[in-house]
This record gives structure tokens, C-alpha cells and sequence, in this order.
């Protein structure tokens, strides 16, 4: 029976003739009744006893995550609603129902559980973690600490006894959770892409968790190869998904690499403990579901009629247009294909053949799909690091030259299907991060403009860039948002922070004196941009609803930034979403803001504004 070389090398147990085995799910059968001495039995005991455990706490695990599954989607359908009998109750004179009893249970609770669970703690050791991640590991720690014990064994051929420290049935416990748990660490797109399944803390913190199964490790790395092996892999993924570390090795590498190293993790855990297969079973099931997905979104984007007559594959032809700055360069992508409609905030894998036909990047859409049977306009605004980014810097500069175009793969559309949602919004977009809030401000627009002048809540875009010329990445996108400003001034606004600069005339001089002081080889690149994009002047003329505030050396509050529109927000519009997106440390400033804001008691006596949601989105720059 294989059982017994485990039980010979862990446990000194030697199965008798004739006796009876108990079964039990993912452990060695136990020999009943135990044929050792008391104090042997009784370690022998607590081994099983916290192994059982260790499954039953597992399986709890997945129950909470699955009811919190259903709750969620429950929620999504059944939301608390306002009474059907409106009434006056704002100064400003406007109706609103008012919210219910459950409701405001429901809003007041949430509220309060953001303002203390939202903002992130212990920065400089655990980096970006909300304190609600911080909680959940606080609670698997606890667990796998409560149980540990220390049990005294004889040892053979003395009367004396050996004292077995609680190190063994911590690291079963951590085990039997770290390939429970092995499934997160490989999400499907379709559920990756969800701000509520939002992983990335888990993700980094489960591999610290099975990094300290080593303890588990160091007294048997003789007897269980195939753990080291594991351990290896793990504490490689480990290392590889620090921030520091991905921007030096760059994303393809960290991509790649932790794709076949983790499929080399789970063929070693599956060799060092086979009887909890079930969870690798299920861990490789979603890998290649979620490379199955990619493939087939591809191949259903791209094939049909080609433009030569014939059935096939058809990729999209791209422009690129390049913007030089002192941090680097900034690309434009603009093309048009024939599929179907994704929503607002949603981004695509994109692939440029031309540069290499195995790398893709996740590049969030600023652009909304056109209504049937016109064809959709993609814009996207990446901003080139190292590695394939900055290929496509240089490849921008030949497109440019040669006024041609290169060919796009691309696979999606992943992200949040409703982040656009009725009510007042708040979106703040950092540098590049503007790809995410600028459909989401004109599809509200676009919503506001059919409603004929009755009001939904209040929208507002804050864009905070370095340079007043990085308005040139989204020009033409922004002539047409002040034309929505002017019809909705009331209900829309636009704030631009501009953090390295300070308020200067020289954007309203001519436009040739301008190009002379840049240089000759600025020059043409300046006049198509202008060309394209008109004079950055204007695009910072006054306009109603329209507001640039000149730093010079620092960035905005945005605690404050939060704090002003939600106090200025419609009272009738009910709770407040934050859509944020730009680089981490204005994602801990945002988060910490919108914590500050909440609050629970004034949602239970009516004011819904202060439930304030948000979603945030990683930027690199």
C-alpha cells in the first residue's frame, strides 16, 4: 500500500496483520485500533485529528467564497430599493424617494465598512494591501496558528520521551490551503477582469503563505522532493511579482515566466501529495480555460470576409502617432474593425505582429463603439517603457514618416460590463489612465444629453497630467467633451491638474515661433501634431464647466478633490461611484480619500451621496 512509506517515514507507524484502515480525503488511511504506546497514540491522534481539520476548514473556505459568490450575484439583481412615494426633503426643492429601511441598513453598513477597511495599512511591508485584505490574512494566520500544539512521543529503545513542536500540523494546515487556494493564483479573464475579484493582494501574499511552508520542508527535504521542487517554483513566483522586479525584467518576461513555472509548481505538488489532485485537477482546468477564451475571442474577431473578396483572417491596420516628453514617449493607436460592442472602461489584449506575433498587452480602450452597422474606432494611449512598449515607441516614429499603417491583433473585450452607471460619478484619471475614464464621462454625457434635461446626478473628469501638451494625447476627444459641457453645464464638469508646470503665456504665441525655439526635427513632428490636434491653447481655453488649475511642483489632494464633489454632489442622484485609474501611489491617496469620506451615519439618516463606491485601475505612469 503506498500509505505505508509515508507513515514509516513521518509517523514510525508499522501497520499490524489484520488490521482495520480508516480512510480519510487527502491524508494516508489510519491503522484502527492505533497498536502503539499512549503517548504515540496520542500524537498519532492529533496528526489525524488536525489533518481532518485542515480539509473541513478548507471546504468551509470554499463555501464562504462560494456564498459570497451568490450574495454578489444575488446583490447584483436584488438591490435595495427607495420607497415608491416620493417626497420633498432638499433644500434645493428637488423629489426623491426616499430610501427604505433595508436600504439603509444595507448603505449605512457598507459605508462604514469602506471607511475603515478601504485605506491601505503597513505600507512599507506589505506594499499596496487594503486593510480588508490585511484582515482576511490577519484570519488565515489565526487559523493556522490557533491549532498548533506541542505532544511528547517515546522514543524507541529508551523510556524517555521526545517533545514534537505544533510545526507539523501548521504546515499540513498551510498545505491543505495553499493547494486549495491554488486556483486564485489563475483566474479566468471573464472573472479577472471584475474589480470585486481583484486578486492582486491575495495573489502576492498566498505565495509569502507557501513560501513558509520551507519550515514544513527543511527537516524532510530527503523524503519529499517533489515539495522542494514546488517550493522552488513558488518562491521564484514569489520573488518574480514584486513591482521592483517586474519593471526591471519587464512584463513579457514576468508574463511568460509565470505561466510555465506555474504549471511546473503544480505537476510537483500533484508528485509530492497526489491525494489532493482534485485541487490541481481544478487549477489546470481554469489555465487552459483562460487561454482557450483568449484564443477564441481572437479567432472570432478576426475572421470573415476579408477586404480581398475572400473568407479568412483579418487583422486591423493601426496609425500611430508619437508624443516626446521628458519621461518618454506616448503612443496614439487609432484603427477601425468590424465586431461587436464592448463596454465603457473595458481594455483588449492588442499584439503587434510587426514587432512579435508571441507577445500581448492589456491596453484599455478610450473610445466607445459606434452604433451599428458602423464600424467601431479604437483609440488607445500607451505609454512606452521597457521592452515590447518601447519597440512600438520606435515603430511609431517609422509609421509617422512613412505615413502607412501596421497591422493589430486583438482578443477581447475584458473588464467591468458596469462601472457606467446612473447616479453621480466622480472619475480621475492620472497621465495614461485617461483610456479608462474618458469613455466612461462621454457615455454619461451621451446618457444625460437623451434624457432631456432631467437630472441623473452630477459627472466629473479629473485629469491630473505633468505638461499642459500631454492634452494633445486626447485633442480631438476633448473639442467634442465641451461641446456635451455647454448643454449639460449643471450636471458635467472637467477639471485639468497640471503638476510640473506653472501657468505660462507662451502657448498663445505663433506657432512657427514656437517650432523654431523646438528644433528641426520637433518641428515636423510639432506641425502634424498641431494639424491634428489644433494649438494646445486651445484646448486650455476658458470654457463653462471647464477648469485647468497649474500646480508646478506637487499633486492634488485628492482626499479634497473627493471631499468637494461629494458635498457639491445631487442629493437626489443617490450614492456617489469613484472611478480612479492612473499609477499606485495615487491609487493609496484615492483610497485613502474616499475612506475618509464615508460615512455610515449620515447614509442612515438620509443622505445617500456619502455611500461613495470605488473602482481603481493600476497605471504604470
Amino acid at each position: 500500500m503506498d500509505h505505508y512509506p509515508v507513515l514509516n517515514a513521518r509517523h514510525g507507524e508499522k501497520p499490524a496483520a489484520g488490521s482495520t484502515m480508516k480512510p480519510y480525503w487527502g491524508y494516508p488511511s489510519r491503522e484502527l485500533p492505533c497498536p502503539g504506546v499512549p503517548n504515540q497514540c496520542e500524537y498519532l491522534d492529533a496528526v489525524w485529528w488536525m489533518h481532518s481539520r485542515a480539509m473541513l476548514f478548507s471546504l468551509i473556505l470554499w463555501a464562504i467564497l462560494g456564498g459570497l459568490l451568490v450574495f454578489f450575484l444575488v446583490s447584483r439583481v436584488v438591490k435595495p430599493a427607495r420607497s415608491r412615494n416620493a417626497i420633498v426633503g432638499f433644500e434645493s426643492g428637488k423629489t426623491a424617494a426616499p430610501m427604505g429601511t433595508w436600504a439603509r441598513l444595507w448603505k449605512s453598513n457598507a459605508a462604514t465598512g469602506r471607511k475603515f477597511l478601504l485605506p491601505e495599512s503597513m505600507h512599507s511591508v506589505f506594499g499596496n494591501v487594503t486593510r480588508l485584505q490585511l484582515l482576511l490574512l490577519a484570519v488565515l494566520l489565526v487559523y493556522l496558528l490557533v491549532f498548533s500544539k506541542n505532544l511528547l512521543t517515546p522514543v524507541k529503545g529508551t523510556t524517555s520521551f521526545s517533545r514534537r513542536t505544533g510545526l507539523g500540523g501548521f504546515s499540513n494546515r498551510l498545505g491543505v490551503f495553499a493547494n486549495a487556494l491554488t486556483i486564485f493564483q489563475f483566474p479566468p479573464p471573464l472573472v479577472r477582469a471584475h474589480h470585486i475579484f481583484s486578486v492582486d493582494g491575495p495573489h502576492n501574499w498566498l505565495d509569502h503563505h507557501r513560501s513558509e511552508t520551507l519550515s514544513a520542508t527543511t527537516e524532510s527535504l530527503q523524503r519529499f522532493r517533489e515539495r522542494s521542487v514546488a517550493m522552488a517554483m513558488i518562491s521564484f513566483i514569489w520573488v518574480f511579482s514584486f513591482p521592483a522586479v517586474i519593471k526591471k525584467t519587464g512584463y513579457e518576461f514576468f508574463r511568460k515566466t509565470h505561466c510555465v513555472v506555474a504549471l511546473v509548481y503544480i505537476g510537483a505538488c500533484w508528485g509530492h501529495w497526489a491525494r489532493l489532485s482534485c485541487w490541481m485537477i481544478a487549477s489546470l482546468a481554469v489555465i487552459f480555460l483562460d487561454f482557450g477564451i483568449r484564443y477564441l475571442r481572437t479567432i472570432l474577431i478576426h475572421t470573415g470576409y476579408t477586404k480581398s473578396g475572400g473568407y479568412g483572417f483579418e487583422s486591423a491596420q493601426a496609425t500611430l502617432q508619437s508624443f516626446d516628453d521628458q519621461e518618454g514617449r506616448v503612443v496614439r493607436v487609432d484603427f477601425k474593425h468590424n465586431h461587436g460592442p464592448w463596454h465603457p472602461g473595458q481594455h483588449f489584449y492588442l499584439t503587434f505582429p510587426t514587432l512579435s506575433v508571441w507577445q500581448n498587452h492589456p491596453f484599455t480602450v478610450a473610445s466607445l463603439p459606434s452604433a451599428l452597422p458602423a464600424i467601431s474606432h479604437h483609440t488607445y494611449i500607451i505609454r512606452c517603457l521597457n521592452g515590447e512598449t518601447s519597440k512600438l515607441g520606435q515603430l511609431a516614429l517609422k509609421i509617422e514618416a512613412e505615413k502607412t499603417t501596421t497591422p493589430v491583433i486583438l482578443s477581447g473585450p475584458y473588464g467591468p460590463p458596469s462601472l457606467c452607471e446612473p447616479g453621480n460619478m466622480l472619475l480621475i484619471a492620472g497621465g495614461t489612465g485617461i483610456t479608462m475614464a474618458h469613455p466612461l464621462f462621454l457615455s454619461r454625457a451621451q446618457q444625460l444629453r437623451g434624457q432631456q434635461g432631467r437630472s441623473s446626478g452630477k459627472v466629473q473628469l479629473v485629469w491630473i497630467i505633468r505638461r499642459i501638451q500631454d492634452l494633445e494625447w486626447m485633442g480631438p476627444e476633448l473639442s467634442i467633451l465641451k461641446q456635451y459641457l455647454s448643454k449639460e453645464q449643471d450636471s458635467l464638469s472637467i477639471r485639468i491638474f497640471v503638476t510640473r508646470e506653472v501657468e505660462s503665456t507662451i502657448y498663445d504665441k505663433d506657432s512657427k515661433e514656437s517650432s523654431e525655439e523646438d528644433g528641426a526635427t520637433e518641428e515636423a513632428s510639432s506641425s502634424s501634431n498641431k494639424s491634428q490636434f489644433g494649438h494646445v491653447s486651445n484646448l486650455v481655453r476658458k470654457y463653462p464647466g471647464f477648469e485647468v488649475q497649474w500646480l508646478g511642483d506637487h499633486h492634488p489632494d485628492l482626499g479634497q478633490v473627493v471631499t468637494e464633489f461629494v458635498e457639491g454632489a445631487d442629493e437626489c442622484a443617490g450614492s456617489v461611484s469613484v472611478v480612479g485609474s492612473g499609477p499606485r501611489g495615487m491609487g493609496t491617496s484615492l483610497r485613502a480619500g474616499v475612506a475618509h469620506i464615508n460615512d455610515g451615519a449620515r447614509v442612515s439618516k438620509g443622505e445617500e451621496k456619502y455611500d461613495v463606491h470605488l473602482h481603481w485601475d493600476d497605471r504604470h505612469d
